[in-house]
């Protein structure tokens, strides 16, 4: 069969019917017309939702479900446009258009409307544009759905499209960019998009940024705000629109009002009769076929993709020929390409994606390997075994036996599988009404299920998978010759090269030369799939987390076991959790290297070995967690045994030989790697992490480790390191004490320890009770080419009494978290766009240690300014919460109750409840009972009591802590070699260190520290123009607007230039240069203003942060070698140093008796 490109695109059949089974009829209380479906929908065995499918008068597609069981409704409105539809000369408009809509109505005008409604009810909205689909979704507590779907239809009615929000979105979308810039993933993906077929509406700037917006209208002499809605006038039509609406029946709305609500809201959407998207031609053409593109890549990663041309196959959903061939690429276990090139060691990772089934477009499938060094050298051959691969799958022929073996897993997981959260429906179902070949009968099921095997369909897909029908990409950082990388992308600037492949990769004969018939063949029947269904009586029903704790079978010196009764969903389900502690890992970072080596071999080896129970359901998972490992097995209950013991053998029975050892280290190393230059953000998380608890091992420890390991060493860790240990299990599901008895007799068998851990040996995991006071730590990334900084402030509440589980604490911190999110959101990044990632959150510290409240921002603003920032935030809010009225606080109260109240829906999150509890040694199986008690007994009073005392940063209490962990990108590093050092710190106020940093970041950097140290210490200097820094001026003279300080900054700034040229006789910076910088810092836009205005009033402020007074500098209670700042900040250089001087946590003690039900029962040793 000729290639995709050189064939004229074959039209697909008609659309599906959405006409016939309509029947017309009226609302039952405003009597509005609508068409109601009166067909059968497939829908799971004894699901208790209840379905309506509608057409509105102007065409949208609507499926209203009431849902018994939850408490948080969820809505999803799909546009069947996206980034394909962007103006060649407006890229990212789609984009840019998602997230307008979001920015006030006609109705609803505020901008911050919207998500300030859905905060006050519990809720959360995002949207996501796709290449071919918008999709908009939001959660909200059921008493809450219909205000918040009043406000949510007018996004698509009448959208202000307001000019301000466009420049503040544009910024976002900017800083969106720029995170996406640093991502090797999205670097990737935009290549593969650019190099497609020239002007196909696929090789387009998906994303888009400010250049491709705002500079190119600029450019075209239009307002941008008309192109924008004029994209809406053009393709925000209600005929391409499906909406879903999940709402909760038991405190909330049922069937009918739904519809009602769906009818009367939506059906004023214009119909302008758009034709829905679709795409004929295929991206890549025949120009494209047969050839490779290198690219390079940030991280020391090597990608090796093969990108297959297909048709179009949207109508083919029943049979999805595709699956089928893509379940065979990408099995893993004996015989399979995946374990073969695995066992030659030149991958680490395979995956096998293809165009989602809901768009009309041609489609790609792509095979992608995570290719280790060596297996990247050798791409020729590892080519090669696929192409060896495939012809092995041809051979063998179409098997049906396979397909319904495919098919009885789709019918097990949709038919019997546990319900999904009502957003993941609401998105799902929305998602899927795009296509539209999709029968209205499959609008639940759609193309999770396989309806028919199609033979014809098969064959035909597989014999597009040949030599002359693909596309090669390669990605490393290094190439052999630098010359192949000859392009620079223009708008994420990667370097890459493209090139035809050569004849023996793309020649079918001359890969045929390879003999793999040893090493591949076709799959074996799966021996893990259910053969017999014992439905369970209570199907589909969530149930309370509170209300069934575990109960304790036995517990001695070696073991602890727990059950959990649970009847959930058609059929019978279950999980089992059991941590393995051992000595050998708990107290060096060697230990927990070994510890890791140890799980990623494990890994690999069960990916092979239980790759079919992995499809058939029954999951299974490793970690080493602390000192201790853990292993989880999630699935149907028939077979959960079965598989645990087989992850037991493997573990003790593990051989590893020196090649293999080496192939896992250098994966281990390039993990280690990676984590430095990874995003900013998560490395400020990372470190605030370490410092809570201790032993806790910062990944450069582990990272110095790998080099002092070799295979003996792991080796006999594995022989050393369980002989002594103490086993928690805990046994979910339908499960008898017997049964669970027995299993953990077999588990304990298997891994044959020696004897329990001596309780003189015995310690744990302990937090850090931190002193109070402001601690600052600084880091500097390793990523030359990330440009964003990030800071994570965290305010810690009081270190809690022991065995009092300080739930008072946790829940003011959950409300103060919940009521602060949303202007916290809309200060930091929208309103002074900070940056893109703006978060505000709680968090809780295991181990007995202190909750906190934990604020985050990574964007290109210095870390310096965005503490300041988050400091004038925090003082400023003082004043929101004081004037809040008793009715608001109420509302905020209720919206955290009921989203605590949520029922958990699948078994892996109502087990994580309580293994949490066991895993921290508290086993408070009642905290969420217990955080809604004290949540519910709060007073605006306590409230505002607890944010004086502890959050306030002007707050006079001596109980203030708090940890800001500054990430310092290597370019901002760079820009000021100074501000490096602890000293600068203890010498100068932060406000003027923060205003030399925004000088520097706009390239006025002749200006030092002392300059602008001098400058805003004679703040209140008269109106002289004469700038003469030797002329001492009178300090209490009058005070002077922001304005002219600006000004006689720039003046300042404009004479250390001319005196700098005329000291070392050089001609200095071009007078261009040197106006654009004054005309920059003055400016009353920027962040440069905010930083002098910050600089100028610090002497107000009694915050150890943005205060210019100093410190009577004193040793800390218990530090020996934390230094200062200026204003008596502590300076954090060692975060083992800091660890060791401050007090630990008392262990956590039990919050029930930990009484078992048998205690005579002889223990299996």
């Amino acid at each position: 069969m000729c290639p995709i490109g050189k064939q004229q695109s074959v039209p697909p059949p008609e659309p599906a019917d959405w006409q016939e089974l309509f029947d017309e009829q009226q609302t039952i209380e405003s009597h509005a017309p609508y068409y109601n479906y009166t067909g059968n929908i497939v829908l799971p065995v004894g699901d208790k939702r209840k379905y309506r499918l509608l057409r509105l008068p102007n065409n949208i597609r609507v499926v209203c479900i009431s849902d018994p069981d939850v408490k948080q409704s969820a809505v999803s409105l799909a546009v069947n446009v996206g980034s394909c539809a962007d103006p060649p000369e407006f890229q990212g408009m789609a984009h840019a258009l998602e997230h307008l809509l979001f920015m006030g109505t006609a109705k609803y005008p505020d901008a911050r409307d919207f998500e300030t409604y859905l905060t006050s009810h519990g809720g959360y909205t995002n949207a996501s544009t796709t290449s071919m689909i918008t999709y908009y979704r939001f959660a909200v507590n059921n008493r809450g759905l219909a205000g918040a779907l009043d406000r949510f239809a007018q996004f698509f009615i009448a959208p202000l499209l307001d000019a301000d929000c466009i420049s503040r979105e544009l910024n976002a979308i900017e800083s969106e960019f720029r995170s996406d810039v640093q991502n090797d993933a999205q670097r990737k993906s935009h290549i593969m998009r650019a190099t497609c077929c020239s002007g196909h509406p696929y090789s387009q700037f998906m994303g888009g940024n400010y250049a491709s917006l705002q500079t190119s209208a600029e450019q075209m002499g239009v307002q941008l705000r008309d192109r924008m809605a004029e994209f809406f006038a053009t393709h925000y039509s209600a005929d391409v629109m499906s909406l879903v609406i999940v709402g909760g029946s038991q405190d909330g709305a049922a069937l009918d009002e739904l519809v009602e609500w769906s009818v009367n809201m939506f059906s004023p959407v214009l119909d302008r009769n758009v034709v829905r998207m679709a795409i004929p031609s295929h991206p890549l053409c025949e120009q494209k076929l047969g050839t490779v593109v290198r690219y390079q890549t940030l991280g020391n990663a090597h990608d090796i993709t093969l990108t297959f041309a297909l048709p179009h196959t949207s109508h083919l959903y029943c049979s999805a020929p595709e699956q089928y061939v893509k379940e065979l690429l990408a099995y893993g276990g004996s015989g399979s390409l995946q374990a073969c090139l695995k066992q030659l060691g030149w991958i680490a990772s395979m995956s096998v994606k293809s165009s989602p089934p809901n768009i009309n477009s041609p489609r790609l499938l792509k095979i992608t390997f995570g290719a280790t060094p060596a297996g990247f050298m050798q791409y020729n051959k590892l080519i090669a075994y696929v192409f060896a691969y495939l012809r092995a799958i041809r051979a063998q022929g179409v098997q049906e036996w396979y397909f319904r073996e495919l098919q009885a897993m789709t019918q097990m997981s949709f038919f019997y599988g546990e319900p999904m959260y009502p957003i993941t429906v609401a998105v799902d179902i929305a998602c899927q009404m795009c296509n539209v070949y999709l029968s209205p009968e499959h609008v639940v099921s759609g193309a999770q299920l396989l309806y028919e095997f199609d033979r014809d369909q098969i064959e035909a897909i597989l014999a597009q998978l040949h030599p002359e029908n693909y596309r090669l990409f390669l990605g490393a950082r290094e190439f052999p010759d630098p010359a192949c990388l000859s392009n620079v992308d223009p708008h994420f600037g990667v370097r890459f090269g493209e090139a035809k492949l050569p004849s023996e990769l793309t020649s079918e004969t001359k890969l045929a030369t390879l003999d793999c018939a040893n090493q591949l063949y076709f799959p074996k029947p799966n021996k893990y799939i259910t053969q017999h269904i014992a439905t369970s009586e209570s199907s589909n029903t969530a149930f309370d987390c509170d209300v069934q704790a575990p109960l304790l079978l036995e517990r001695n010196r070696q073991v602890e076991l727990w059950t959990r009764q649970f009847s959930h969903g058609a059929l019978p389900r279950g999980s089992i959790n059991m941590f393995v502690e051992t000595m050998a890992v708990h107290t060096t970072s060697r230990g927990q290297v070994l510890g890791e080596l140890l799980v990623r071999i494990l890994n690999d080896r069960l990916a092979k070995e239980l790759y079919a129970a992995e499809k058939a359901g029954i999951k299974h998972k490793l970690s080493f967690s602390e000192h201790r490992l853990c292993i989880s097995v999630i699935g149907v209950q028939e077979k959960l045994a079965l598989v645990l013991l087989e992850v037991l053998k493997e573990l003790r029975n593990l051989v590893i030989t020196k090649d293999e050892f080496t192939l896992y280290l250098d994966q281990a190393r390039r993990a280690a790697e990676y984590m430095q230059i990874s995003s900013p953000r998560l490395q400020a998380g990372w470190q605030q992490y370490y410092l809570r608890a201790t032993p806790r091992w910062h990944h450069l420890d582990w990272a110095a480790e790998l080099n002092n390991v070799a295979a003996a060493d792991l080796q006999g860790f594995v022989s050393e390191a369980f002989s002594q240990v103490y086993v928690a299990m805990l046994v979910v599901g339908q499960v008898s004490d017997r049964k669970a008895m027995c299993i953990l007799d077999q588990s304990l068998a298997a891994l044959a320890p020696h004897s329990p851990i001596p309780s003189v040996l015995y310690s744990q995991v302990r937090a850090v009770s931190i002193c109070p006071g402001t601690y600052i730590q600084r880091i500097i990334t390793d990523n030359k080419v990330n440009s964003d900084n990030s800071i994570n402030y965290t305010i810690y509440a009081p270190t809690p009494t022991r065995g009092t589980g300080d739930h008072r604490s946790k829940a003011l911190l959950s409300l103060i978290a919940h009521i602060m999110a949303i202007p916290f959101f809309d200060q930091l990044r929208t309103q002074e766009q900070l940056g893109y990632m703006v978060n505000c959150s709680w968090v809780t510290v295991n181990s007995g240690g202190a909750s906190g409240l934990q604020l985050c921002i990574q964007g290109s603003s210095n870390p310096e300014y965005m503490c300041l920032r988050v400091e004038k935030f925090l003082i400023d809010f003082s004043a929101r919460l004081e004037s809040m009225s008793e009715r608001e606080f109420e509302a905020n109260i209720a919206a955290r109750v009921t989203a605590n109240l949520e029922l958990p829906r699948k078994i892996v999150k109502a087990t994580n409840q309580v293994w949490q509890r066991i895993l921290d040694g508290n086993y408070d199986f009642e905290y969420t009972r217990e955080l809604n008690a004290q949540l519910e007994s709060l007073t605006r009073t306590d409230m505002l009591a607890f944010w004086h005392m502890y959050v306030n940063p002007l707050c006079a209490s001596a109980e203030l802590t708090r940890v800001v962990v500054q990430v310092w990108s290597a370019a901002a590093a760079d820009l000021a070699p100074g501000m490096r050092s602890a000293e600068v710190m203890a010498e100068y106020p932060l406000p003027t260190i923060a205003l030399h940093l925004c000088l520097t970041q706009i390239g006025a950097d002749e200006l030092l520290l002392s300059d602008v140290g001098r400058f805003v210490a004679m703040s209140g200097m008269p109106s002289d123009p004469n700038l003469d820094s030797d002329v001492v001026i009178d300090v209490d003279g009058p005070r002077l607007t922001v304005a002219e300080y600006q000004r006689r900054l720039a003046a300042l700034y404009k004479a250390v230039v001319l005196e700098t040229a005329a000291a070392e006789q050089m001609l200095g910076k071009p007078s261009a240069e040197v106006e654009r910088i004054c005309a920059l810092i003055t400016d009353d836009q920027a962040q440069l203003c905010t930083a002098l205005q910050m600089a100028l009033e610090s002497d107000q402020f009694t915050s150890s942060m943005l205060t210019s007074q100093p410190a009577i500098l004193c040793g800390h209670t218990t530090a020996t070698t934390l230094m200062q700042t200026f204003a008596g900040a502590w300076i954090i250089s060692d975060y083992l140093a800091f660890k060791r001087e401050q007090p630990l946590c008392a262990p956590a003690i039990p919050a029930i008796q930990l009484q078992p039900k048998y205690s005579s029962r002889p223990s299996i040793l």
